[in-house]
């Protein structure tokens, strides 16, 4: 876990394109459809069959259970269950940053489905952010991993633990969602805390891109020698000048409360968006790993389904095509890689088996994805698949993530206390008959579910997300527009 940002980075090599002058200009919404927004979420309600019920309660309980319940801690409500299953103590596992946007939405799922009490909920978000506010940050950006007992940086407060921007609107995302849920208390904070949040100050002013990341001890915080030469003086570490799972900065920074600290869409116009196909598919704007999670994770909190930006782009319908492209992959190599299937398939970031195939060890891997990729990529081919990977489809390929979840929930010993483990592989350190299986589970990938399945049965996140009038100021200044609106 602790160097899956790296990785990503090792790879992500960003090529610098020139951008307009940005407009500093205030904007505000001009509400004008009949439903009074103009990027409404239309309502498709659907029941979730047994299995998807039984998940997604997994993923709630996991959230709702493995949390920081000391009073007196620093980290006191936030949400620190990684590796659970795994390790009988996780001291030496931090709090991821970003989980705790998943954590606010799985709290409002609960309450909506009666599995909490709104006091309940209430009670336990508050606490968070109280917490949150306390903890170090700078220009409102937090720390992508934090030490549980301390507030402080993971790994003993390391110099090599970055500010991220991602994790910080991660975050900020399910609390939006959270804040338009309860009202009161909690939605002024989350709209204090938006407001400090400078997106201008984590923006290379020469490509208009976010930064990717922040050392805040400068260069001579970097982890390896190679990154510190790719760091700049104030610590700043290349850009997301590409595609990826990481367009809510985009919105955030575009429809941020605070004008001066907002962004224009010069950097969201300028990203290198590759288009590639796999197979006899339609041409999609493919990541360049191709896992799944780039194709999702903003999707869990925006609803892309009937909007479409000024170059005519659709990303629902982008991560629909690389959804048919996972699964197709995955039976095209289902001769060359033992366990891959029509319904054993989605290749994304996670546990993977350990070298010497130890049960008890740690191992984590960036490495995993489909095709199409960027050429000079290779990625692990260990037969590892992630069941969040399909299921977190559900909204792309509803028949398809569903059969792939009944399949899941057959195979020995891959059900847990809180649903579908991590990971398996039927390749690689398994016994020929039963897979080896990643027997944790991790915030970010149990996080990726529970939204997706709420939001195809009720549309909730997506909702609530949208009713914020930053969120939809964020959209119209990136010139999205409504297409379909009859859907």
């Amino acid at each position: 876990m602790k160097h899956l940002f790296l990785t990503l980075l090792s790879i992500a090599i960003v090529v610098p394109v020139s951008a307009a002058a940005e407009n500093q200009a205030e904007e505000t919404v001009a509400m004008t459809s009949p439903d009074g927004l103009d990027f409404p979420v239309a309502s498709d309600p659907k029941e979730l069959t047994p299995l998807m019920e039984r998940e997604l309660r997994g993923c709630f309980d996991y959230f709702w259970n493995e949390w920081v319940s000391d009073p007196e801690s620093p980290t006191y409500g936030l949400h620190g269950g990684n590796y659970v299953g795994l390790i009988e103590n996780r001291r030496d596992a931090p709090l991821c940053f970003a989980e705790q946007g998943f954590y606010f939405a799985a709290i409002v799922v609960g309450v909506e489905r009666g599995w909490i009490t709104r006091q309940e909920g209430y009670d336990r978000i508050l606490v968070t952010l109280k917490s949150i506010e306390k903890l170090p940050s700078k220009n409102g950006h937090y720390y992508h991993f934090i030490d549980p007992d301390t507030g402080l940086r993971g790994w003993n407060d390391t110099k090599a633990v970055e500010l991220t921007n991602d994790d910080t609107a991660t975050m900020l995302l399910g609390a939006i969602a959270a804040s338009e849920y309860f009202g009161g208390e909690i939605a002024e904070r989350v709209e204090a805390f938006y407001a400090k949040v400078n997106w201008k100050w984590f923006t290379n002013p020469e490509t208009h891109f976010p930064y990717l990341a922040c050392y805040a001890d400068g260069p001579e915080g970097a982890p390896t020698e190679a990154l510190a030469k790719m760091t700049n003086e104030e610590g700043f570490f290349l850009d997301w000048g590409f595609f990826g799972h990481h367009f809510h900065l985009f919105i955030l920074a575009a429809g941020s409360p605070t004008p001066e600290f907002r962004t224009g869409d010069e950097g969201y116009y300028a990203i290198k968006a590759d288009k590639a196909s796999y197979g006899d598919g339609e041409e999609f704007i493919r990541a360049r790993i191709g896992a799944a999670f780039n194709y999702q994770w903003t999707h869990c909190f925006i609803d892309f389904r009937n909007i479409e930006d000024k170059l005519g782009r659709n990303w629902f319908e982008n991560s629909r095509h690389a959804a048919i492209a996972a699964r197709q992959y995955a039976i095209d190599k289902a001769d060359e890689i033992r366990g891959l299937g029509p319904n054993s398939w989605g290749l994304s970031a996670s546990m993977a088996p350990p070298k010497n195939c130890d049960p008890n060890a740690i191992a984590y891997s960036g490495m995993y994805g489909s095709a199409p990729y960027n050429p000079s990529y290779k990625p692990e081919e260990d037969g590892t698949v992630a069941p969040y990977a399909s299921s977190a489809f559900v909204v792309f390929t509803p028949k398809e993530s569903i059969e792939a979840l009944e399949y899941m929930y057959t195979i020995p010993g891959l059900v847990g206390k809180y649903g579908l483990y991590d990971a398996y592989s039927f390749k690689t350190c398994s016994d020929g008959v039963t897979p080896w299986i990643g027997k944790s589970y991790l915030g970010i990938d149990k996080g990726l579910v529970l939204p997706m399945f709420e939001n195809y049965s009720s549309q909730l996140i997506w909702k609530l997300v949208h009713q914020n009038e930053h969120i939809q100021r964020g959209l119209k200044r990136l010139g999205f527009r409504r297409v379909n609106a009859s859907k």
